[in-house]
């Protein structure tokens, strides 16, 4: 794990100084016309006509490269001759990149200034985090011209020109937009995680990582003169080069203090933790001295002061590291000697030594923004995988049997409530006693069970667990049927031995457990559970066993219950089928679901033909003794899964899923015939018939009352050409 640690930061590290390769390339590609240097420096109030003239001695000195350093001085200034060829007539901009000097002119041989800028310009007089001093040339200038930079300071650092056109000018600061968002924005995110990791693990340290992120993304603003694009700000920049400097220095303290809590040096040397402490907090105390005591003509000598600091900043930092046992010291060791590297190129590039570009100029605030991800990351990926190993390696204890017992009761319970919530009459029989099987498979030791007897309508119980067990169960009721049954009558649970043939021959004895279940006469039932012969049951297992039983038996009972007094508040008490308001809300139901899965649907609608002479006659006892016999028989005689209720006081609604038109009319051309074949109580009348409208439910159908309107209308149309006919 730690050799994959430090793999992947040399990969991370080795990628950063391919990028930073890149980006030197490019910048040598993207170069715009060569431009020939010259400076000199005169006394502060020197204007341009009397060095032209010669009375500013003692001239220009020639430079070779494409940028000179400087150490400007407040009673001094910088000129800067720049002489150059452009090919064509275009939006053509100097490009000056951003260091702290209080003022930039660029002007022409005449003395006139084309273009000024400075680096603590306030608000909204400047783009959003720029990486050059933008200094547009007259439009339409072209061949050889001759301009002079006069630049005013306090600092030293290095000058980096080219002349570029507009387009290429915005691409260029584009993309340095793009660096500084993903530098700031790591920064600022490792801050706020690490209020997160304080709140999980208060002794961590993390405050102090958050602290240094959050000084680092200060100094890296102040420095690149981001700083003063903050309106809240904007009045420092009246404190010249001074603040710059002074929040660049206030990142190296916070740095060591950050360290110090990384390496955990208060254990493994504690001498060490003091005195780095000690310097953490003067580091700090010297940037806040710089940031509000030092004016800004004193800005060269807070500037050698930073470089100082961060020198010791970065060396104590990689001493304690160095002194770390851990592993995963080397991801941070390694990205701050790639910060140290990055820091000693943008010193080179200064002198004019290496090319100037993003990586070379600002590589080493992405390199920070690195090393305190890894400060934050490191250890709190260690943190969460340790407890992830001692999670893995920890072994539960055994619960005892009296916890076994508790929790198999209460998954049993659970589990009978949820399959008889919405379970069908059909259905709860099965599920109330395969939940009782499954409950007690985990806390009494079985060879297998099984829930056997008679329903009191005669239907058969047979439900056997593991299922290869069956055949010997249905063998043992073949051949002891009269005993089980006289054992399930007992008010107490027995255990029998018992020995019977089996599908394969005689088996040997066993023990069987008989529990009695509590089903009504003439059906019974009972529990069985065996075990090898020699194993007997305890007074505590039986009684287990009977509790359990009894759950199961109530929990049936109960939800039968629930379903039949539901079931009775929806059932029309005349015919037995569904009310029709009942019936209503199931086909809107039906309809949905239909929609859903974009199966079809068809609602046919019975009008009993008869039905006018027998409400005449006989009122409404003659109406329901013919509806009644006619419900009796669509439920006989309809699909398995369709659904019947009345239409209203004249017939019935019947759902047929899954059938387009075609189909649900030859099913209501049969439904049709059975009725007229259907034998009827002469009393009543001497035949029936009914009249069938059908209507297919719409991809776009949403109402079930319109759908059963549209049926409606079609049994009535049918029945008004002379019954007995269907209409669609």
């Amino acid at each position: 794990m730690r050799k994959a640690w430090s793999l992947l930061v040399g990969v991370v590290v080795v990628a950063l100084a391919m990028v930073s390769g890149g980006a030197v390339s490019a910048e040598a590609e993207k170069a715009g016309p060569a431009l020939q240097l010259a400076w000199m420096e005169t006394p502060l109030g020197t204007t341009l006509d009397d060095i032209l003239t010669g009375r500013a001695q003692p001239g220009f000195t020639p430079v070779l490269s494409q940028g000179l350093p400087f150490s400007a001085r407040q009673d001094r200034v910088l000129w800067v001759r720049i002489r150059t060829e452009l090919p064509e007539a275009a939006d053509w901009h100097l490009d000056v990149n951003r260091v702290p000097l209080d003022r930039l002119r660029l002007r022409a041989r005449d003395g006139s200034v084309l273009a000024e800028d400075s680096f603590f310009a306030r608000g909204p007089e400047i783009a959003t985090w720029p990486a050059v001093f933008d200094l547009p040339l007259p439009p339409g200038l072209s061949g050889p011209i001759e301009l002079y930079l006069e630049t005013q300071g306090t600092v030293m650092g290095g000058l980096h020109l080219a002349i570029r056109r507009q387009a290429e000018s915005d691409a260029r600061e584009a993309e340095a937009r793009r660096y500084f968002r993903w530098v700031y924005g790591l920064l600022l995110l490792v801050a706020v995680l690490s209020l997160v990791r304080h709140m999980e693990d208060p002794q961590c340290g993390a405050l102090a990582v958050g602290a240094a992120a959050f000084c680092s993304w200060l100094a890296c603003l102040g420095i690149n003169g981001h700083l003063y694009s903050l309106p809240e700000i904007a009045l420092l920049s009246g404190r010249g080069a001074a603040v710059p400097q002074a929040l660049f220095l206030l990142g190296a303290g916070p740095l060591v203090l950050a360290t110090r809590h990384y390496a955990g040096i208060s254990r493994s040397a504690p001498r060490l933790s003091v005195w780095s402490a000690v310097l953490g907090w003067l580091l700090v105390l010297a940037a806040l001295y710089g940031l509000f005591m030092v004016e800004g003509h004193q800005a060269a000598a807070l500037q050698w002061i930073a470089l100082a600091g961060y020198a010791l900043a970065l060396a104590a930092c990689l001493l304690m590291l160095l002194l770390d046992s851990r592993g995963y010291r080397w991801g941070p060791v390694l990205a701050l000697l790639a910060m140290a590297a990055a820091v000693a190129a943008r010193l080179l590039a200064d002198r004019q030594w290496l090319p100037a570009g993003l990586a070379s100029l600002y590589g080493w605030q992405a390199l920070l923004a690195l090393a305190m991800m890894l400060y934050l990351g490191l250890p709190w990926m260690r943190a969460r995988m340790q407890r992830w190993a001692a999670r893995k390696r920890a072994v539960p204890p055994e619960p005892s049997l009296e916890e076994k017992i508790e929790a198999a009761r209460q998954r049993l319970m659970q589990s009978l409530q949820a399959g008889l919530e919405h379970a069908d009459d059909d259905d709860m029989t099965w599920i109330a006693y395969r939940r009782l099987l499954d409950g007690l498979k985990s806390v009494l030791p079985q060879q297998s069970s099984a829930v056997v007897g008679l329903q009191p309508d005669g239907e058969p119980l047979m439900f056997v667990t593991p299922p290869d067990a069956e055949p010997r169960y249905r063998q043992l009721l073949e051949q002891r049927a009269t005993l089980v049954r006289n054992l399930s009558k007992l008010k107490a649970p027995q255990q029998v031995g018992m020995d019977f043939d089996g599908p394969e021959g005689p088996l040997e004895k066993v023990q069987l457990a008989v529990i009695p279940l509590p089903i009504p006469k003439p059906g019974w039932g009972a529990l069985l559970v065996e075990r090898p012969a020699e194993l007997s049951y305890s007074e505590a297992e039986l009684a287990l066993c009977a509790e359990f039983a009894a759950m199961a038996s109530m929990a049936g009972e109960e939800a039968a219950g629930a379903i039949g007094a539901q079931r009775a508040a929806d059932t029309d008490p005349a015919t037995g089928t569904f009310r029709a308001e009942v019936a209503r809300e199931l086909l809107q139901e039906r309809m949905a679901k239909a929609r859903l899965k974009q199966q079809p649907l068809s609602l046919l609608y019975f009008v009993l033909d008869q039905l006018p002479a027998l409400r005449e006659a006989g009122g409404e006892v003659g109406a329901v003794a013919g509806l009644r016999p006619l419900a009796e028989l669509l439920r006989d005689e309809m699909a398995h899964g369709d659904l019947l209720g009345r239409s209203g006081p004249d017939g019935f609604l019947l759902v047929a899923h899954g059938k387009r038109l075609a189909e649900a009319r030859e099913y209501a051309d049969r439904l049709r015939a059975a009725v007229q074949r259907m034998p009827v109580d002469p009393r009543v009348a001497p035949f029936l018939t009914v009249s069938v409208g059908i209507a297919q439910a719409g991809a776009d159908d949403r109402d079930a009352t319109a759908l059963a309107d549209r049926a409606g209308r079609a049994a009535h149309i049918a029945s008004k050409n002379g019954g007995n006919q269907i209409f669609s």
